[in-house]
């Protein structure tokens, strides 16, 4: 079985990192420090390719910055995790050595050869991250907008309206297990990228055979889903919580259960849920029309400010691509591949 994540997100703070919630996920956690080029990546995705290949589950975490790239694998069976622990997504083992350690890619680097460009590369690196700024603040002026239409949906009677819908899908999915949950996995399922808005779509009906979806263009469904996920965990279900890039550190915007073999994930206009479903439910129906347009224009500003900041991740990223194409000559990749190979063997206990 295949997921596939975020871990961090470019948000109206900048970018969000949730990677430390791996120090609760799993047992075995490697870190892997690198610039641009030098293999992390195809690493990574050998690894996951390996365990499939050998019948296990296993969770690719995708870079916003560029999603076809990774910057994570975990296998949940074997407890483990390998991730990249480069800036901006900074991450440093609780220990090293043991269960926890470093993986220094940076050695694999011709450095002395390199400073012939190395002008070049932190020119290139300077107008990569002129880009940021401008994302961050496309991302924070959307924000401010859905902060003006959660004052409208944030009520007592609305909370009321979704805490009893979630009650309805608690009823038909989600029994009792065991003792309450106090914790649970974070994740983005959608993120903001150079592709555009990324909705990680297939991840809900891999992990789960039910798949509610919730029609919502008005930030209804992060109080249905608050409801549910303090609901399910009280009957001790384990949760993934999926946040939307503008709302990081709030209610989710996607809710799996996988204890349960139940999601519920919310699709709007700018990002569409075209998997396979259980059973859709339109939040936008239970706002009056009045009040809904009231809000059109809130909402059509929010999703041209997204798309403003996909064009400036997508300039970004063409920095990005060129620092790779200027570092990559110096990278000996046939060490990339003994340390690959090594480290598969390794893993899977296997000569």
């Amino acid at each position: 079985m295949e997921s596939v994540f975020f871990l961090g997100a470019s948000t109206p703070q900048g970018f969000v990192s949730h990677y430390d919630s791996l120090f609760r996920e799993v047992r075995r956690l490697t870190v892997i420090k690198g610039g641009s080029g030098c293999g992390k990546s195809t690493f990574m995705r050998a690894i996951g390719r390996a365990a499939q290949e050998r019948g296990l589950d296993v969770s690719y975490i995708l870079c916003s910055s560029d999603p076809d790239s990774l910057d994570g694998v975990i296998l949940p069976q074997l407890s483990a995790a390998w991730v990249d622990g480069t800036a901006p997504h900074v991450l440093e083992p609780r220990l090293c050595g043991g269960s926890m350690n470093f993986l220094n890619f940076g050695e694999f680097y011709d450095s002395a050869a390199m400073q012939e460009k190395e002008e070049e590369i932190l020119s290139v690196q300077r107008k990569n991250a002129a880009q940021y700024p401008h994302v961050t603040a496309c991302l924070a002026a959307a924000d401010a907008l859905r902060g003006s239409i959660r004052l409208h949906v944030d009520t007592p009677a609305y909370r009321e309206e979704m805490a009893a819908i979630a009650e309805c899908i608690l009823l038909s999915s989600c029994k009792p297990v065991g003792d309450p949950q106090e914790g649970f996995a974070k994740r983005f399922l959608s993120a903001v990228t150079p592709k555009g808005l990324y909705f990680c779509q297939n991840t809900p009906a891999s992990l789960c055979r039910r798949v509610y979806v919730l029609r919502d263009e008005y930030g209804l469904a992060p109080l249905l889903l608050e409801t549910l996920q303090a609901r399910a965990q009280s009957l001790g279900h384990t949760c993934i919580a999926c946040y939307s890039p503008l709302l990081p550190d709030g209610q989710p915007t996607h809710l799996l259960i996988p204890s349960a073999d139940t999601a519920v994930v919310s699709e709007s206009t700018q990002l569409s849920y075209n998997a396979p479903c259980f059973c859709r439910i339109d939040l936008n129906s239970t706002l009056p029309p009045k009040t809904r347009a009231s809000m059109e224009f809130c909402v059509k500003t929010v999703s041209a400010l997204l798309y403003q900041a996909v064009a400036h991740l997508r300039a970004a990223k063409q920095h990005h691509d060129r620092i790779e194409a200027l570092c990559k000559p110096f990278v000996d990749f046939s060490a990339v591949d003994l340390l690959t190979k090594k480290t598969i063997r390794q893993v899977f206990g296997e000569n």
